[in-house]
C-alpha cells in the first residue's frame, strides 16, 4: 500500500482522468477541493478531503453503513484519477458481495442459477400460466418452498415432518431485510388488534437495519412499541445468554406481545453462538414467557459448515415448545452472494403465529412476484458441484477474514486497537463464518482514524461494551488480505 504521506500528481501540471462511475460528480467536487490548494494531494489529503465534503455527508447523513461505503468508493475514485493505485484503499465497509473471478465451481452455480431461473420462466409463459394476477396469499409458490427447505435442510437438520409442517407457513420475500420489515410490521399489527403495545427485545449487537425498523415509527404507531437493549459481553461472544434473559424479566415483568430478535451468527459481531448458549438462551425466553416471540434471523448460519450450523441450531429443533414460537428469517444475499437478487424469506412450524405475523406481508404488498418462485426452485435445484461452488466463496471469505484480522492486529497498528478482542476465538477466525470481522478500538480511534493509516475502511459501531470497527470482506474480487 502507498504511505499516507507520499504525493500523488501536481494539479498544476495535469487534470484527471475521467470516470464514468456514478460517484463522479462527488469526486469532482473533491478534486476541486484540493486542486484550490494548489499543492500535491497525499492519500492523507484526499481522504480528509472526502470526509470533510458537506455534498457527501448530505447524501445520507443518518446511514452511517452507507455514508461510509459513499466516502470510500469517491476516496477510491478521486485516488484513481489522480494517478495512483485504486488498491491502496480498500472498501470493506458494506456487507455487500462480488463475484471472485478465480472461483470456477461458483461461477458454474451461478450459469446454472439463472439457466434454470431463465427456463422455468419461459416455459411458464408457454404454458399460459403467467400472469395468472395477483399472489393474494403473498407467499409464493409451495414447490418453491419444499425445494428451498430441503436445500436447507443440510445446514439446519430439519426433519421431514417439520419440512411439512413449515412449506405452508412460508413466504418468499424481496431481500432478507424485506422479510425483517413485514415481520416487524405483523409484530405491531398484532398488538394493536389487542390494543396494546408490541415490546421489542435485542442485544445491542444487533443489524443496523433491525434498530430502522423498531425505533422508526411505523403509521404515526410509535407509542405502540417498547424497545428494551441488553448489553451483551465480549466474553459471551457479544451474544445473549441465558443469564441476561432472566435478568431482563427480574426487573421486567413478561408481556403478551414480546418479540426477542437473535442473530445467532453475528452481524456485526462477526462471532456465532455456541449450540448451547443459543439453546438455553431461548429456552429461557419460553420459560419466563410462553407468549414470546423468538424471531432467529439465520441469513448467515448456512455459510457456517454443515456440521457447525446443525449443531447450532439442533437444540431448538428438538424443544417442541420453543420451537413453536421460533420464526426463521432467511436470505440468499450471503448465503449464495446474490445480494442484488433480492431473495428472502421467513417461515415457522406454527400455523397460527405464521397467520398473524404474515397479516401485514398480505396488507402491504400483492406478493413476492412470480420471478422469485422460478429463482428459488432454481436454488433449491443445485447440483452437488454448484453447491461445493457456493461453498468456495464461503472459504474464500474465511481466508479474507483471518488475513484482514491479521493484518490490522500488526504490532505497526497496535496504538489504533485494544489489546484484547475478548469477542473472538480461535473458531470463529478459523472457520467459514460470514463476511465479518468486529475489532474494538482504543479509545478516540474511529474508523476514519483506521482508514487514514491503514487504507482499510471500515464502520463505526458502538456498543455498550465499547467502540468498535467492522469490516467486510464480500466485495473483494480476488485474494487480498489472504496473500
Amino acid at each position: 500500500m502507498s504511505s499516507l504521506s507520499s504525493p500523488a500528481r501536481s494539479f498544476a501540471t495535469s487534470e484527471p482522468a475521467r470516470s464514468t462511475s456514478v460517484y463522479q460528480e462527488y469526486a469532482d467536487g473533491v478534486l476541486r477541493d484540493l486542486k484550490a490548494k494548489k499543492s500535491e494531494a497525499t492519500l492523507k489529503q484526499v481522504l480528509t478531503s472526502v470526509w470533510n465534503n458537506q455534498t457527501i455527508t448530505a447524501v445520507c447523513p443518518d446511514l452511517v453503513i452507507r455514508l461510509t461505503g459513499l466516502r470510500g468508493e469517491v476516496s477510491k475514485l478521486v485516488w484513481k484519477e489522480l494517478g495512483n493505485d485504486p488498491h491502496d484503499i480498500q472498501i470493506c465497509a458494506i456487507g455487500t458481495t462480488a463475484i471472485p473471478s478465480h472461483l470456477t465451481r461458483y461461477h458454474k452455480f451461478l450459469h446454472g442459477f439463472s439457466q434454470r431461473t431463465t427456463q422455468s420462466y419461459l416455459d411458464d409463459r408457454k404454458g399460459n400460466s403467467f400472469g395468472i394476477g395477483y399472489d393474494l396469499l403473498s407467499k409464493g409458490d409451495t414447490r418453491a418452498h419444499s425445494g428451498v427447505l430441503k436445500l436447507f435442510q443440510a445446514h439446519y437438520g430439519f426433519s421431514e415432518e417439520q419440512i411439512s409442517q413449515m412449506t405452508p407457513n412460508f413466504a418468499i420475500t424481496c431481500g432478507g431485510m424485506r422479510g425483517l420489515k413485514d415481520l416487524v410490521d405483523g409484530c405491531i399489527l398484532q398488538a394493536k388488534t389487542h390494543n396494546t403495545f408490541q415490546r421489542f427485545i435485542q442485544p445491542d449487537n444487533s443489524f443496523g437495519t433491525w434498530w430502522n425498523l423498531i425505533e422508526k415509527p411505523v403509521q404515526n404507531d410509535s407509542n405502540r412499541r417498547e424497545i428494551h437493549t441488553i448489553a451483551v459481553k465480549p466474553e459471551n461472544r457479544l451474544h445473549l445468554t441465558e443469564e441476561d434473559v432472566h435478568e431482563f424479566y427480574r426487573s421486567v415483568p413478561a408481556h403478551s406481545h414480546e418479540c426477542w430478535y437473535i442473530t445467532p451468527v453475528g452481524n456485526p459481531s462477526g462471532t456465532k453462538m455456541t449450540p448451547t448458549q443459543l439453546e438455553t438462551t431461548c429456552k429461557a425466553i419460553i420459560a419466563n414467557n410462553p407468549n414470546a416471540i423468538i424471531l432467529l434471523d439465520s441469513v448467515y448460519v448456512r455459510t457456517l459448515s454443515v456440521h457447525q450450523a446443525s449443531a447450532l441450531i439442533r437444540g431448538i429443533l428438538e424443544d417442541p415448545q420453543v420451537l413453536g414460537r421460533t420464526v426463521f428469517l432467511d436470505s440468499f444475499s450471503k448465503s449464495h452472494g446474490l445480494c442484488r437478487e433480492r431473495l428472502g424469506c421467513y417461515f415457522t412450524t406454527n400455523a397460527q403465529l405464521f397467520a398473524q405475523l404474515h397479516a401485514a406481508n398480505i396488507a402491504y404488498s400483492a406478493g413476492p412476484g412470480v420471478i422469485k418462485d422460478y429463482q428459488f426452485q432454481a436454488i433449491g435445484s443445485s447440483t452437488e458441484e454448484e453447491i461445493a461452488g457456493v461453498r468456495d466463496l464461503h472459504v474464500f471469505w474465511q481466508n479474507e477474514r483471518l488475513g484482514l484480522y491479521k493484518y490490522l492486529l500488526q504490532d505497526k497498528f497496535s496504538h489504533l486497537f485494544a489489546s484484547s478482542q475478548s469477542h473472538l476465538c480461535s473458531d470463529d477466525l478459523d472457520n467459514s463464518l460470514g463476511l465479518y470481522i468486529l475489532l474494538k478500538t482504543r479509545p478516540n480511534i474511529r474508523a476514519q482514524d483506521v482508514f487514514m493509516e491503514t487504507g482499510t475502511l471500515g464502520v463505526d459501531t458502538p456498543l455498550l461494551s465499547g467502540h468498535y470497527i467492522r469490516f467486510s470482506v464480500g466485495a473483494f474480487l480476488e485474494p487480498t488480505y489472504a496473500k
